[in-house]
């Protein structure tokens, strides 16, 4: 299930940055996985340069989510202070399931088999703390809920709330989809 969220996501970025390059916005691709997330392409408006970028994006591991906002603030702010972008719009595709801390992705020695393992709780604050930096640093953030569960835990909709966001659910949508609401929602954004 999580090769096909990763193409999903894969396929919606593809098209976010053929959409920008006629908007003249920038794109960066921040994925996390494993312990740490890594921004694979700085903000950019290179369509060839994603692509290759993206055909070599390994999929599993953990889901250091915490890592992953948490470096998408500091590319936002870097940009902004750059003068290169205006707004900085956060669109974050996940199940809301983390299970890595910012500690461990960005400190080696905290993942000695020794170190105590955070709860679920102590994620969930850090991932909340977080939502609401991006809030309080004037940065939009769309949350992209994948989580195919019967029911969603509603995590990925509290981060969206947390930093004043917008949600969607879409535990199955396509390339297409994903693409089509995060278009709508940089629509809305543009507009306000």
């Amino acid at each position: 299930m999580a090769l096909n969220r990763m193409q999903n996501a894969k396929g919606a970025a593809m098209q976010l940055l053929s959409e920008s390059y006629t908007s003249r916005d920038q794109v960066s691709i921040i994925p996390f996985r494993g312990d740490a997330a890594d921004v694979l392409l700085p903000p950019s408006r290179s369509i060839a340069m994603a692509r290759k970028r993206l055909e070599r994006l390994p999929c599993g591991g953990g889901s250091p989510l915490a890592h992953g906002l948490s470096m998408a603030v500091r590319v936002g702010l870097n940009a902004e202070k750059s003068g290169d972008v205006g707004r900085v719009m956060i669109v974050a595709i996940t199940d809301g399931r983390a299970n890595i801390s910012l500690k461990r992705s960005t400190d080696p020695d905290s993942s000695a088999t020794d170190a105590p393992k955070p709860s679920t709780q102590d994620l969930k604050d850090e991932i909340l703390e977080i939502a609401g930096k991006i809030y309080k640093a004037g940065m939009s953030l769309l949350v992209i809920d994948t989580e195919n569960k019967f029911v969603s835990t509603g995590f990925a909709k509290e981060i969206a709330r947390v930093a004043q966001g917008k949600y969607y659910y879409l535990p199955n949508a396509s390339d297409a989809v994903i693409s089509s609401a995060t278009k709508e929602a940089l629509a809305a954004f543009k507009s306000s």
